[in-house]
């Protein structure tokens, strides 16, 4: 399991609108090393929808949410 640390959530706030300033590392960088496949990344969103979804985040948050994450497949999957 990859380590979360308080840069993800000053990721999320930012990227939704909050106060929160990231000052972190890019997607890119973040994840080189981690050589992430379309079998991962996909596991990670039913993980992610699944977790939202225990919450009870309202459907339109979900989307929202989840267009944020899939916006940055581009830098983090690596392998097919």
């Amino acid at each position: 399991m990859l380590r979360r640390d308080t840069s993800s959530y000053a990721l999320v706030c930012q990227q939704t609108g909050g106060p929160c300033k990231y000052t972190g590392r890019g997607m890119k960088e973040s994840h080189a090393q981690i050589n992430i496949s379309e079998k991962e990344w996909q596991a990670m969103l039913a993980d992610f929808r699944r977790v939202m979804n225990n919450y009870s985040v309202p459907a339109k948050e979900q989307a929202e949410l989840a267009a944020i994450v899939v916006s940055t497949k581009k830098d983090i999957v690596v392998r097919k």
